[in-house]
């Protein structure tokens, strides 16, 4: 199921992935409370853009923050750029809802298969 582009879910996402990634911004603020996460060092790429957010469970394809303790679970498929070319990424999120906002729980990465475009 796919989360709208516009969500609150998608744009989390995406703000933690550049914060994560570029070193742009706190990443502490995008994290659920007791998760301990630091950025990428040095910062790998200079921009990241998700491509789509694929929810887990239908509750994230609503894509809006829902009651306190709420988890849901996402897979992410984002393309970073650096000097050398842009590059596929994809994440598996969970994620929980806290005072009308989603935090980052967990965070699963890997690359997508096939490399990347130069």
């Amino acid at each position: 199921m796919s989360v709208p582009s516009d969500s609150a879910l998608s744009s989390t996402i995406g703000e933690f992935l550049g914060a994560y990634l570029t070193g742009t911004g706190e990443v502490d603020r995008y994290l659920a409370p007791g998760v301990k996460l630091t950025p990428v060092s040095p910062a790998l790429y200079t921009t990241v853009t998700v491509q789509e957010v694929s929810a887990v469970e239908e509750a994230a394809a609503a894509g809006q923050v829902l009651a306190d303790g709420t988890k849901v679970r996402v897979q992410v498929q984002a393309e970073a750029q650096d000097d050398a070319g842009r590059w596929p990424l994809a994440y598996g999120l969970a994620l929980t809802a806290r005072s009308g906002r989603w935090g980052v729980a967990a965070l699963q990465s890997g690359t997508v298969r096939g490399g990347g475009a130069r």
